[in-house]
């Protein structure tokens, strides 16, 4: 019997708890209605009247002389004494009052002057006032005890519900996400990597059986906007387990102890809740331990050191899993991601050219879009960008259209959308104001770039344009199929001359350089260099890095023979882009003419500039 009432009381604990709660609220203000009320039961219901009915006797001041008259006259039917004023009601009806708080030692003596006459009921009132203005009214409402008494209750009724971490909104407890693997578009290999824990949370007891051991905590790790909290939040809805929530600077405070505290809570409740998942988004605002010089770090320390103890107290079974996201696991406190507490590392990297492409036709189909759209020309723009970046860059499309009051959203408003995200701004407001030399050298520099990218194929040469976007004064957007992980040293000599392209075509044909080409000039010096130091395409050094040196040693070897040698590799890859240019001069003017013409040309005009001049013709 025992037994089956403690389940019983298990089962229902939080119902138990939320009844006597009630039961106890019940009661304390059924005290305080009893407390209050208790003066009022046995008093003359004439004073409660007056007191209640005060207003109509302060319409009408009257004086200590008027009061001795009618008490006279038997004129008098009540009168009703409060500290500083006399109420006094009339045989006829009529009512007023008097002001006794200069003359309280006369009055009395003016009543029993006049009692001679008919006996005059005398009462003794609370506290009464004239009627106030609407401020005055509400404070003294809350200067009632009565309201004061009632509230008292239940204000520290919310205080309690405050404190508790759960009900206060600190851990967003959801019950078994709907969010699944399928959901989550890409990093498959972090996927892949916690298949096990989402094993582990469906069945603990079978890792227990077997005498595994399942990791306690994972910390996930990748680029922000990568979804690592979509990706946690899939693993408990594959899972099918509750998904608790919160971030690493949820547990500081400006009270210590209170960091402390809250952890110790998050545990429990976990604890009553498992299997579940725990998520400590930015897990890296935890901070790592240290000296402990002020207060706020001895305090860092000691919630550091409480989840330590907390995940060190885990059973083989419990079915916890703790999951950190950080874009910084550097900044991790060494003793959290040892063995035994935070087990792995998973890396959640960017998404590929396919998942790209699936990404855009996602959050694509979320906005009213033409009938033709080429997701997969938009994921080769969108080399790097994360997720979060390409639903921003779609929501970014339909604003661009909704401006321009469109129908729907074609694939011009996704390219402008795309590259004001990736430049940094849309059109300069002040490309007008640009003469016409700066305009033709703009489009023989980005013609240049255009033709050496295609000729060397370095990609696909998707769009050329002169308008001036952020700090570009041009731009040649190249892409690829696939993304690129390895480069041959043929395919980097390939990117350097695409880069010089654009100095190579001015000196051509303008006869001259200019300073539009700065920046193209420190990408190719950065890849020299590197060619010499780090890839080990250097004719000197071989086989050999710099980078694996330590940072001191490393500074004396930059001597200036490997500066030279980097110089002598630049210079010889702008002598090829040069002599291919010169090949190709007749196709580089006319692709500047319709660069001139138009402003932005796609990669078929760079195509049709090739082949409608022969190389003969243009050498």
């Amino acid at each position: 019997m025992k037994s089956l009432l403690k389940q019983v009381m298990l089962k229902y604990r939080k119902e138990l708890k939320l009844g006597a709660a009630l039961v106890a609220l019940a009661a304390s203000f059924l005290l305080v209605w009893l407390t209050l009320t208790a003066p009022e039961r046995g008093r003359d219901p004439r004073v409660t009247a007056m007191e209640k009915e005060s207003d109509t006797f302060f319409r009408v001041e009257g004086g200590i002389t008027g009061l001795a008259e009618d008490l006279k006259l038997g004129s008098v039917a009540s009168i009703g004494l409060s500290p500083n004023y006399a109420l006094v009601g009339l045989n006829d009806g009529s009512r007023y009052y008097v002001r006794i708080d200069a003359q309280k030692t006369l009055l009395p003596e003016v009543i029993k002057a006049s009692l001679s006459g008919p006996s005059v009921p005398v009462f003794s009132l609370g506290d009464v006032h004239p009627p106030a203005g609407p401020l005055t009214a509400f404070a003294r409402a809350l200067a009632d005890p009565v309201w004061v008494s009632l509230l008292g209750p239940l204000l520290i009724l919310y205080m309690i519900w405050m404190m508790n971490p759960v009900r206060s909104g600190m851990f967003k407890n959801a019950q078994k996400p709907d969010t699944r693997f399928r959901d989550v578009i890409g990093v498959e290999d972090a996927k892949e990597a916690l298949e096990d824990i989402v094993a582990y949370l469906k069945n603990p007891a079978k890792f227990s059986d077997l005498g595994a051991k399942p990791p306690k905590g994972v910390v996930l790790e990748g680029h922000f906007g990568a979804g690592k909290t979509l990706l946690a939040r899939a693993v408990a809805g594959e899972a099918g387990v509750p998904f608790i929530a919160l971030a690493g600077g949820d547990f500081s405070d400006m009270f210590l102890g209170v960091g402390v505290r809250r952890v110790k809570k998050l545990f429990a409740l976990a604890r009553r809740q498992a299997p579940c998942v725990i998520f400590i988004d930015e897990i890296d605002g935890l901070g790592k331990r240290s000296g402990a010089s002020s207060a706020a770090e001895t305090e860092n320390n000691r919630i550091i050191n409480t989840l330590l103890v907390e995940l060190d107290g885990f059973a083989a079974n419990s079915g916890i899993v703790v999951l950190g996201a950080t874009n910084n696991v550097q900044n991790l406190d060494p003793a959290l991601i040892r063995p035994g507490r935070f087990d792995r590392t998973c890396t959640v990297g960017l998404p590929s050219v396919a998942e790209r492409e699936a990404l855009f036709a996602l959050y694509g189909a979320r906005v009213r879009t033409a009938e033709a759209i080429d997701y997969r020309q938009l994921a080769r723009l969108s080399t790097g960008l994360s997720p979060a970046s390409i639903a921003n860059v779609v929501n970014a499309a339909a604003l661009v259209a909704a401006k321009e009051e469109a129908d729907a959203v074609t694939q011009d408003h996704f390219h402008r959308a795309l590259e004001q995200h990736l430049m940094g701004g849309p059109v300069a407001a002040g490309q007008a104001a640009m003469n016409a030399a700066e305009r033709e050298r703009i489009a023989v520099h980005e013609a240049g770039h255009a033709l050496v990218a295609k000729l060397m194929q370095v990609g696909i040469v998707e769009k050329v344009s002169i308008l001036k976007r952020g700090r570009a004064l041009g731009v040649t957007l190249v892409t690829h199929d696939r993304d690129i992980t390895l480069q041959s040293e043929a395919q980097v000599r390939a990117r350097m001359a695409m880069l010089l392209g654009g100095r190579c075509a001015e000196a051509l044909v303008l006869g001259s350089i200019s300073t539009g080409a700065a920046n193209d000039l420190e990408h190719v010096g950065n890849m020299a260099y590197r060619m010499v130091t780090e890839f080990g395409f250097s004719r000197n050094i071989g086989p050999f890095s710099y980078a694996g040196l330590p940072d001191k040693e490393r500074r004396l070897l930059d001597d200036p023979d490997t500066i030279a040698e980097a110089r002598s590799i630049a210079k010889d890859i702008e002598r090829q882009c040069a002599e291919l240019l010169a090949s190709h001069r007749g196709a580089l003017e006319r692709l500047s003419a319709e660069l001139l013409e138009h402003e932005t040309v796609d990669g078929g005009v760079v195509d049709a500039c090739l082949e409608s001049v022969p190389i003969a013709l243009a050498a």
